[in-house]
């Protein structure tokens, strides 16, 4: 397989839903679009294929993506979607390119709700005896978390110190929609929403649009000067029914990283790592994947917050963009997380930049469409 860089990056502004109903998400991927086709320096013409993530239930139509398509540079192109999670848009986009059948690919995804995702959500569970008893991504997420505190003596206190982490490092990012600092105290009397979760312990519902140019080898270094590789690539599909696995740990993380860093040849990530971005989907997940990506030993989350191990002048800063606590335009969060590492290693991250990072985790995590964090895609960056 040929070689795959990410050559150009556009985000929009993430924003509050209920706020910014008059612009139409279509707009949003056109806008993000564009912005990555000029990063790159290329046009419209320059594109082969497309794919998106977008999932119909959420977007309130049937193959939502039929607007989407135009607006991310795919008319009369090659052109498909995922339901899933962006990161899984960029596997599919990156496995295109790979095969030497495309050249430049875009890659976009934005966030949109029509509807509650709680009952959105519902439906995705077992119609007999799950979806009954109104199961839905939230309570998936609470009984994970619930189970965690459980096995491992985590406090609540514990989660609060990712959410002061990462809102004050969302302070620095200019397309967050949370832009402020949060304390302890703050967030352990935030209002439960499903317990043990808190408000502030939840993403925002954001809107917004993210986009990227992806290119094999050859063209990708007549493109820019400064290609970003896909250095590892995996996903993992966990059991649906969750009752079956063990809900403290998240071993579809595990499996997906494990692949990804043997692709990427990787044997110690906290030592060869320069910044991981996560998807937070709640504080206490984030915990959960610093084990799961094996930057600490089962239980041991809490302790890397604590001894300032992924704080932003600590050994790994995990989310210097302020994650998905700062911005959570989902299906496209994942690949919000993957621009804001490219930024990161490109050296463009402003305020936010880790000094001199050269190699960058991404992890994406889909939520509505799986049954307690089902599936995870783990992407490996270098300059």
């Amino acid at each position: 397989m040929t070689k795959v860089a990410i050559v150009g990056v556009g985000q929009t502004k993430y924003e509050d839903i209920e706020r910014k109903r008059k612009q139409a998400y279509y707009d949003m991927v056109f806008e993000a679009t564009r912005k990555a086709l000029d990063d790159a320096g290329i046009d419209k013409g320059d594109v082969d294929t497309v794919v998106e993530a977008a999932y119909d239930l959420i977007d309130g139509r049937t193959i939502s993506n039929m607007y989407l398509c135009t607006a991310a540079a795919g008319y009369l192109k090659d052109e498909s979607r995922v339901a899933e999670d962006g990161t899984f848009a960029l596997a599919y986009a990156y496995m295109r390119v790979a095969s030497g059948e495309f050249d430049v690919a875009v890659v976009a995804a934005h966030g949109n709700r029509e509807g509650p995702m709680e009952l959105v959500s519902n439906y995705i569970f077992d119609p007999f005896f799950y979806r009954p008893v109104a199961s839905n991504y939230l309570a998936g997420l609470a009984m994970q978390a619930t189970r965690y505190m459980a096995k491992y003596e985590v406090a609540e206190e514990d989660a609060a110190q990712v959410v002061v982490k990462n809102r004050g490092n969302g302070v620095n990012n200019p397309y967050a929609h949370l832009q402020s600092k949060v304390s302890v105290e703050d967030v352990v009397n935030s209002k439960i929403i499903s317990w043990p979760l808190r408000e502030l312990e939840l993403p925002p519902k954001s809107t917004g649009a993210c986009a990227l140019v992806i290119a094999e080898e050859n063209m990708a270094v007549r493109i820019t000067d400064t290609p970003i590789w896909i250095d590892g690539i995996s996903w993992s599909v966990d059991t649906y029914h969750v009752g079956s696995k063990e809900l403290a740990e998240l071993a579809q993380v595990s499996t997906a990283a494990q692949r990804a860093y043997k692709m990427a040849g990787i044997d110690d990530p906290v030592r060869q790592l320069d910044l991981a971005e996560v998807h937070d989907a709640t504080a206490f997940h984030e915990l959960m994947e610093y084990e799961a990506l094996g930057f600490c030993g089962k239980g041991e989350g809490a302790r890397l917050v604590k001894e300032g191990v992924t704080a932003m002048s600590g050994e790994l800063p995990v989310n210097p963009s302020g994650g998905a606590l700062c911005a959570d335009p989902y299906p496209a969060t994942g690949l919000v997380r993957v621009a804001e590492a490219v930024l990161q290693l490109r050296g463009e991250a402003d305020k936010r930049q880790v000094s001199e990072a050269e190699t960058a985790l991404v992890q994406g995590l889909s939520i509505a469409s799986g049954a307690a964090a089902q599936t995870s895609c783990i992407v490996i960056l270098r300059r």
